[in-house]
């Protein structure tokens, strides 16, 4: 069942149960976790507490599940400040954008917003597919560094 959401001058249609399935049938595993790079895997060890909680409440009311990014990346690409690495990626859900605004939400240390612009290559094509690409900064709490 499709339903709209309203953020300020953004409006989504979504389909709750389709995302749901989604992420049991096709997202099988969290971007991050695919790939063996230092960076990536200290995103996965923070996963849990890497996102805002409007975002976890946005996710739960999109059927997104918060612990399984679709593609992740690094924003920092050298050693550099490990106080604070940036990340981005996407979040998919089934559904479209009707009304978009290039509405961003920000908030320190993360900020997401709709796109239906990211990699889709592998994901089926008779599915109406959107996404909430983030961005998010955390620790470096690894004990191997950056080279």
């Amino acid at each position: 069942m499709e339903t709209e959401l309203r953020l300020a001058s953004l409006t989504i249609r979504f389909d709750r149960n389709a995302t749901i399935r989604l992420y049991r049938d096709v997202i099988l595993m969290p971007g991050a976790d695919q790939c063996t790079c230092l960076s990536c895997k200290n995103l996965a060890t923070q996963r849990s507490f890497a996102y805002s909680d409007e975002f976890l409440r946005l996710s739960q009311n999109l059927g997104v599940d918060p612990l399984k990014e679709w593609e992740a990346f690094d924003y920092d690409f050298g050693p550099g400040n490990h106080d604070r690495h940036v990340y981005g990626g996407w979040f998919l859900f089934c559904g479209e954008l009707i009304q978009d605004a290039g509405e961003k939400r920000n908030g320190e240390p993360f900020s997401y917003y709709f796109t239906s612009s990211f990699p889709n290559g592998t994901l089926p094509p008779d599915i109406k597919i959107c996404a909430v690409e983030f961005m998010t900064a955390v620790p470096w709490v690894l004990s191997e560094m950056l080279q």
